[in-house]
Protein backbone atom coordinates (compact mmCIF):
# COMPACT_ATOMS: atom_id res chain seq x y z
CA UNK A 1 0.00 0.00 0.00
CA UNK A 2 1.36 3.51 -1.27
CA UNK A 3 1.11 5.96 1.65
CA UNK A 4 1.17 9.73 1.24
CA UNK A 5 1.89 12.83 2.87
CA UNK A 6 2.54 16.42 3.20
CA UNK A 7 5.09 18.32 5.11
CA UNK A 8 5.58 22.24 4.99
CA UNK A 9 8.64 23.53 4.54
CA UNK A 10 10.82 26.46 3.91
CA UNK A 11 11.21 24.97 0.51
CA UNK A 12 7.98 24.81 -0.38
CA UNK A 13 5.28 21.78 -0.14
CA UNK A 14 7.08 18.28 -0.18
CA UNK A 15 5.19 15.41 -1.29
CA UNK A 16 6.15 12.23 0.21
CA UNK A 17 5.38 8.48 -0.83
CA UNK A 18 6.22 6.09 1.30
CA UNK A 19 5.69 1.70 1.06
CA UNK A 20 6.65 -0.56 3.58
CA UNK A 21 7.66 2.22 5.78
CA UNK A 22 10.42 3.49 3.43
CA UNK A 23 10.43 6.40 1.03
CA UNK A 24 10.15 5.86 -2.22
CA UNK A 25 9.14 9.67 -3.84
CA UNK A 26 9.51 12.97 -3.01
CA UNK A 27 8.65 16.02 -4.75
CA UNK A 28 8.19 19.48 -4.67
CA UNK A 29 5.83 19.96 -7.63
CA UNK A 30 2.73 17.92 -7.22
CA UNK A 31 0.51 15.53 -4.80
CA UNK A 32 1.48 12.12 -5.21
CA UNK A 33 -1.66 9.10 -5.27
CA UNK A 34 -2.30 7.35 -2.41
CA UNK A 35 -3.60 6.68 0.75
CA UNK A 36 -2.69 10.23 2.94
CA UNK A 37 -1.02 9.68 6.32
CA UNK A 38 1.12 10.67 8.49
CA UNK A 39 4.41 8.19 8.67
CA UNK A 40 7.54 8.14 10.72
CA UNK A 41 9.30 9.26 7.36
CA UNK A 42 7.01 12.09 7.25
CA UNK A 43 8.25 12.78 10.92
CA UNK A 44 11.57 12.88 10.47
CA UNK A 45 11.60 14.92 7.31
CA UNK A 46 9.94 17.69 9.89
CA UNK A 47 11.94 17.03 12.32
CA UNK A 48 14.87 17.90 9.99
CA UNK A 49 13.15 21.23 9.37
CA UNK A 50 12.94 21.98 13.19
CA UNK A 51 17.04 21.17 12.97
CA UNK A 52 17.67 17.94 13.69
CA UNK A 53 19.78 17.79 11.06
CA UNK A 54 20.96 13.75 11.05
CA UNK A 55 16.87 12.98 11.02
CA UNK A 56 16.96 12.55 7.15
CA UNK A 57 19.98 9.56 7.51
CA UNK A 58 17.30 7.44 9.48
CA UNK A 59 14.97 7.19 6.58
CA UNK A 60 15.15 3.61 4.79
CA UNK A 61 14.86 4.34 0.92
CA UNK A 62 13.30 2.37 -1.58
CA UNK A 63 13.87 4.66 -5.17
CA UNK A 64 12.57 2.96 -8.23
CA UNK A 65 16.02 3.02 -10.22
CA UNK A 66 18.39 0.90 -12.69
CA UNK A 67 21.18 -1.37 -10.38
CA UNK A 68 23.83 1.64 -11.74
CA UNK A 69 21.26 4.58 -10.47
CA UNK A 70 20.31 2.89 -7.09
CA UNK A 71 24.44 2.37 -6.75
CA UNK A 72 25.11 6.30 -7.17
CA UNK A 73 22.10 7.04 -4.88
CA UNK A 74 23.35 4.85 -2.38
CA UNK A 75 26.64 6.61 -2.56
CA UNK A 76 25.07 9.86 -2.55
CA UNK A 77 23.75 8.86 1.28
CA UNK A 78 27.33 8.27 2.52
CA UNK A 79 28.30 12.12 1.82
CA UNK A 80 28.53 13.52 5.46
CA UNK A 81 26.43 16.80 5.87
CA UNK A 82 28.05 19.60 4.92
CA UNK A 83 29.96 18.07 2.56
CA UNK A 84 30.74 17.77 -1.25
CA UNK A 85 31.49 15.15 -3.46
CA UNK A 86 32.49 15.97 -7.11
CA UNK A 87 30.77 13.94 -10.24
CA UNK A 88 34.06 12.67 -11.02
CA UNK A 89 35.14 11.35 -7.75
CA UNK A 90 32.04 9.20 -7.63
CA UNK A 91 31.92 8.30 -10.89
CA UNK A 92 35.81 6.51 -9.99
CA UNK A 93 34.46 4.61 -7.51
CA UNK A 94 31.62 3.69 -9.54
CA UNK A 95 34.21 2.87 -12.26
CA UNK A 96 31.89 5.10 -14.29
CA UNK A 97 32.20 7.98 -15.95
CA UNK A 98 31.07 12.20 -14.26
CA UNK A 99 28.12 12.16 -17.12
CA UNK A 100 26.72 8.70 -16.11
CA UNK A 101 26.92 9.74 -12.60
CA UNK A 102 25.23 13.27 -13.77
CA UNK A 103 22.06 11.25 -15.53
CA UNK A 104 21.43 9.15 -12.03
CA UNK A 105 22.08 12.03 -9.95
CA UNK A 106 19.22 13.88 -12.12
CA UNK A 107 17.43 11.08 -11.99
CA UNK A 108 16.79 10.95 -8.16
CA UNK A 109 13.55 10.17 -6.89
CA UNK A 110 14.04 11.06 -3.27
CA UNK A 111 15.52 14.90 -3.56
CA UNK A 112 16.95 16.08 0.15
CA UNK A 113 17.26 12.94 1.58
CA UNK A 114 18.88 11.58 -1.17
CA UNK A 115 21.49 14.52 -1.25
CA UNK A 116 22.15 15.22 -4.57
CA UNK A 117 22.43 18.46 -3.63
CA UNK A 118 25.88 17.65 -2.34
CA UNK A 119 26.89 16.73 -5.87
CA UNK A 120 29.28 19.52 -7.81
CA UNK A 121 31.39 20.07 -10.87
CA UNK A 122 34.58 19.51 -11.19
CA UNK A 123 35.82 23.56 -10.77
CA UNK A 124 33.43 23.16 -7.62
CA UNK A 125 30.10 24.77 -9.12
CA UNK A 126 26.75 23.66 -8.30
CA UNK A 127 25.16 22.93 -11.47
CA UNK A 128 22.48 20.75 -13.69
CA UNK A 129 20.43 20.03 -10.03
CA UNK A 130 16.82 19.52 -10.87
CA UNK A 131 14.61 21.87 -8.58
CA UNK A 132 16.88 24.49 -9.16
CA UNK A 133 19.92 26.17 -7.22
CA UNK A 134 17.07 28.30 -5.25
CA UNK A 135 16.15 25.07 -3.35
Amino acid sequence: MLLVDEVQSPLGTIHLAVRGGALCALTFEKPLAGERRRTPVSDAVRTYFEGDLNALDQIEVDPAGTPFQKAVWSLLREIPLGETRTYGQLAARLRSSPRAVGSANGANPIALVIPCHRVIAADGSLCGYAYGLER
